[in-house]
């Protein structure tokens, strides 16, 4: 089960956008990227196929990756004047990261997008006091457990996960610098995201990672090295996607995820509009869907997203929200850190896991 299976845009995606067919304003349908995978399939089902049936108009989703081949391979698209996608993915750290190269995404007109009211403001991305991004989906990373390699409960503490010498040797975590080690330490020991902007608070975070390093069995770079880890026994607790755990439990598989006490690292994907699309109407109209409480909740049921405009808004009960996402401490990425250190942070990543 690899919901988020990342699809090399290097290999496949990039010439594609290089196409002349992609050059051509209209010679192609609206175009929708989203993670390769199982993300992809239910995309296009619940989502791009429902958008169609309603509005009759036809919508290509295509695949994208989440990491930086993806955010620069769209970059140097639009600043050669291509229009790859219409639509696309983005994470915050990705939008400030672009913001930075200049204006290559489109403001988004408010007054097209009446679900948006329904958006808590946090998820409202500005540049320039434009809006330019609309985030839409949000998932977590938690402690997910093999429960029938642990004597006791699943564990839902970092500190326990870190520090109890029970999981010595059958520990877990994310293998790079920005996959949520270093936020949830600076949350939990520290003072959060301020601690990341300093470098002595920067050595104090990743001098704690070297701590509880020796504890961990596994640095996993793809969630199919984690989910394996899982199956075999190697691995009997660590981090890893919420909504990808659920959908292993629904198979059978006995995992449990549990939104840590301390906090739960979240991650949310916003919708953004590269400047050379033709259809920024159209992108309006899909975001303003997307926001749709039903739709909201599709993502939920369906996908087991946190739906961002809240419980009640997407009419999810207590049960089916909480199954989902949490109204407890929350962890976001430290994405003004990961930009403005983003050397010094993975320099010291580098050290601290290969020494």
């Amino acid at each position: 089960m690899k919901r988020r299976s990342f699809i090399a845009m290097a290999a496949s995606a990039i010439p594609a956008l290089k196409s002349s067919a992609f050059a051509s304003s209209f010679e192609r349908p609206f175009t929708v990227s989203a993670y390769g995978g199982l993300f992809e399939k239910a995309f296009q089902q619940y989502v791009a196929n429902i958008f169609t049936a309603e509005t009759n108009i036809p919508v290509k989703v295509v695949s994208q990756s989440g990491d930086d081949a993806w955010v620069f391979g769209l970059v140097n698209a639009i600043k050669n004047g291509l229009a790859p996608v219409d639509l696309t993915i983005l994470k915050e750290v990705d939008l400030l990261r672009i913001k930075k190269m200049g204006d290559l995404l489109k403001n988004l007109d408010g007054r097209q997008l009446n679900n948006l009211q329904s958006l808590p403001s946090q998820y409202h991305f500005r540049s320039g006091g434009a809006l330019q991004a609309v985030g839409f989906i949000g998932w977590y990373i938690n402690l997910t457990s093999n429960i029938n390699q642990l004597d006791g409960p699943p564990v839902d503490s970092w500190i326990e996960a870190f520090e109890n010498p029970d999981f010595k040797d059958v520990l877990a975590l994310a293998g790079f610098y920005n996959g949520g080690v270093v936020e949830v330490v600076a949350e939990v020991y520290f003072e959060g995201e301020s601690t990341l902007m300093s470098p002595a608070g920067q050595r104090a975070v990743f001098d704690k990672i070297r701590s509880f390093k020796p504890r961990v069995k596994l640095w996993w770079t793809g969630e199919s090295q984690m989910e394996q880890g899982l199956r075999s026994g190697n691995v009997a607790t660590g981090m890893y996607p919420h909504d990808v755990a659920l959908l292993l439990g629904e198979e059978g598989f006995p995992v449990v995820s549990k939104f840590p006490k301390e906090c739960a690292f979240m991650n949310v994907g916003y919708y953004a509009c590269p400047s050379t699309s033709p259809f920024s109407d159209l992108a309006a109209k899909f975001i303003d869907f997307s926001l749709r409480p039903d739709i909201q909740r599709t993502f939920a049921e369906k996908m087991k997203l946190s739906p961002l405009i809240g419980r009640e808004n997407a009419v999810l009960s207590s049960q089916d929200f909480n199954l989902v996402a949490t109204e407890g401490p929350i962890v976001r990425p430290a994405s003004r850190a990961m930009v403005e250190s983003a050397s010094a942070l993975q320099r010291l990543w580098q050290r601290t896991i290969s020494s």
